[in-house]
């Protein structure tokens, strides 16, 4: 068996394991982000964030959402995300394309695994860049960085929005139930450990993923 045929066999073990894991976790996730203390960070001495998420929201808001140009944009950043978790599990990626109107498709070889269609419902792709100019810049620049980083969570939330509905093929291919059960949790997640990577550093981050793990489990074993 491939690498990939292999991963694609541990990934349909967890599935539903993990869906129901994250029913779990989901309400440790918003607690120990809570008590990370980030959202008063972010309306004290972080507010560069708020106001790029609040900007780009507006925009999306007055602008962007009645308008049909930006859809391209958006389309070839979802398959971008489908092909990325493609080379992740070790698949060969033969093509991308991208419609004004008409969808997209990401072209895989030896087939598609739930992480593959599921992807660009929980992973903010775009936010790789703010984390890259993050460590490669100069300290001076890091207000706009932050503005970025806002301007970017508000596009991934509100393209999800509008690409969350009962006609996706990803969706369907996925299952509905597993979608329902996993995404909220994956969602708060990644966020959560963005925006703490960005306040606080990468090991308050790696440790807020562990916690909301670790607690769930704690809880889980002292309810039985």
């Amino acid at each position: 068996m491939s690498i990939s045929g292999f991963i694609d066999k541990g990934l349909e073990i967890i599935k539903w394991p993990l869906a129901a894991a994250s029913i779990l976790i989901l309400p440790f996730s918003l607690i120990e982000l809570r008590d990370s203390g980030v959202v008063g960070e972010l309306f004290s001495s972080k507010v560069t964030i708020l106001i790029g998420f609040v900007g780009y929201f507006l925009l999306w808001v007055f602008i962007f959402s009645k308008r049909s140009a930006g859809s391209f944009f958006s389309t070839f950043e979802h398959e971008l995300t489908h092909a990325l978790f493609a080379w992740i599990t070790f698949k060969r990626v033969t093509g991308l394309q991208a419609t004004w109107n008409s969808g997209g498709v990401c072209y895989i070889e030896g087939g598609e695994n739930w992480l593959i269609y599921i992807a660009p419902y929980f992973f903010p792709t775009l936010m790789l860049i703010p984390m890259i100019l993050s460590v490669v810049v100069d300290r001076q620049y890091y207000d706009s960085i932050e503005v970025m980083l806002g301007a970017v969570m508000a596009y991934h939330i509100t393209s999800t929005y509008v690409e969350t509905h009962s006609g996706q093929t990803d969706l369907q291919e996925t299952g509905f139930l597993f979608a329902a059960l996993f995404l909220p949790t994956a969602n708060v997640m990644i966020y959560g450990w963005a925006l703490i990577y960005f306040l606080d550093g990468p090991d308050e981050a790696i440790a807020y993923v562990f916690s909301c793990w670790s607690t769930a489990w704690d809880w889980l074993v002292g309810f039985f």
